[in-house]
């Protein structure tokens, strides 16, 4: 049974060497991936150009309406009743007749100077969008960048149960041909060492689809990755339900969002109300010949008469959407303080339950782990029994390392909720 023992000493010491190859071999801390991702995403580099197109917006917004020159009246030809004038170029245009008029629009009422405002708002929006967009991808990403060192730290612990079975199948297998175990343990042994490597390739294929999914946040910076940071025990949070909803009031991208459109609201009202007063049409006429006058030169000012139309109808309208944008921001605010008080909830819940055993579990499941190795090594326990326990412990050791990363999974739903980073 030497080579047994031997295999058991390898057991304690093979997850740690297996880390240590994979850091030497990886490229990336958690905070390196999310500044590749802040450089490289090609979706926040598009969203940008929608800030660019808002401030071309304002810059249309404050020109004014182009004058119009027309040119009418021109004859071909003289007929029997032309009179003679003066030649306009040489010896040509002495019949020659032609008006000429040029208008200009004068906006009454501020439309121009309210225009330039709505537009000031529709780039403050592109810039929330942003901002949104960041916050929405960057919980994405680390929600992303979880799930990989989950599966990393997962393959880890399985990594190790296939070699040591391995091993010790290979063992088993010797013995059996000399004679000193019997056949029913070696199958048990191989079936386990099946079973465990059947689950290591499962976890090794999520993980190679986990690297994609991480990589599509990167951009062209893409690439195999590996996550340097373990999980370990978490830094619990003292809970500030108070704090936390001040905070998301003040800083969600996506409820300002909600008070920008408020905003835009009101100054889409005060453009149609400014619609209810007619522009002026300014002009200046020149005709030759057309008159009483040789050459006529004559001032001209048009208004619309508002007296059926008076823009009452987007009135209505923008009063409408108005009122449509505070019931909105109410229930957008209700919805937050709802959804704080539950995350803290569920905060509170597991830190309790990863307070209370888990770190105390973790350890003495370690420690049976060694005196199950040893007493196996010294047949105080059958094969059966050793298994079991094998099997329990690696139930257990999955089932807290889940426990952890969803508690960090809560602590990142919670910065995503209050739009900040905390401590």
């Amino acid at each position: 049974m030497r080579k047994i023992s031997i295999t058991f000493i390898l057991f304690l010491s093979l997850c740690g060497g297996l880390s240590a190859q994979e850091v030497n071999e990886n490229h990336l801390h958690k905070s390196e991936i999310e500044q590749l991702f802040l450089t490289h995403n090609l979706r926040l580099m598009a969203q940008r150009f929608q800030i660019k197109q808002a401030d071309a917006a304002i810059l249309q917004a404050k020109l004014w309406p182009n004058p119009t020159i027309a040119i009418s009246e021109v004859n071909l030809w003289k007929n029997p009743s032309s009179e003679s004038f003066p030649a306009l170029i040489g010896k040509y245009g002495k019949y020659q007749q032609v008006a000429m008029e040029l208008e200009q629009t004068i906006e009454i009422a501020g439309k121009r100077k309210k225009r330039i405002q709505f537009q000031q708002l529709e780039k403050e929006n592109a810039q929330l969008q942003f901002e949104e967009l960041l916050r929405n991808l960057k919980y994405d990403l680390r929600s992303q960048v979880l799930e990989l060192q989950l599966l990393q730290e997962k393959e880890c612990l399985y990594s190790s149960q296939v070699d040591v079975f391995e091993k010790l199948s290979q063992s088993y297998l010797n013995q059996w041909k000399a004679g000193n175990v019997s056949e029913m343990d070696y199958l048990r042994i191989r079936s386990e060492a099946r079973a465990f490597n059947n689950r290591l390739n499962e976890i090794q294929q999520q993980k190679i689809a986990k690297k994609n999914e991480v990589a599509r946040y990167l951009g062209t910076a893409g690439r195999e990755l590996y996550v340097v940071d373990s999980i370990g025990t978490p830094a619990f949070i003292q809970p500030r339900p108070k704090e936390w909803k001040m905070m998301a009031l003040e800083n969600r991208s996506d409820y300002k969002i909600i008070h920008n459109e408020f905003k835009k609201g009101k100054a889409q009202l005060e453009i149609e109300k400014a619609g209810r007063i007619p522009d002026l049409q300014v002009s200046i006429n020149y005709d030759r010949g057309g008159n009483i006058m040789r050459d006529f030169v004559g001032l001209g000012v048009a208004v619309d008469l508002p007296l059926f139309n008076r823009n009452q109808g987007n009135i209505r309208i923008a009063s409408l959407e108005l009122e449509k944008n505070k019931v909105e921001m109410e229930q957008f605010r209700l919805d937050i303080v709802r959804e704080v008080d539950f995350l803290t909830s569920r905060l509170v819940h597991l830190e309790s339950s990863l307070k209370s055993g888990d770190t105390e579990f973790d350890h003495k499941l370690d420690v049976a782990l060694e005196r199950y190795v040893r007493n196996f090594q010294q047949r105080r326990l059958t094969l059966v029994e050793f298994i079991d326990f094998i099997n329990n412990y690696m139930e257990n050791k999955e089932a807290i390392l889940e426990r952890k990363t969803k508690y960090l999974q809560y602590k990142e739903e919670l910065i995503y909720l209050i739009g900040k980073d905390i401590a």
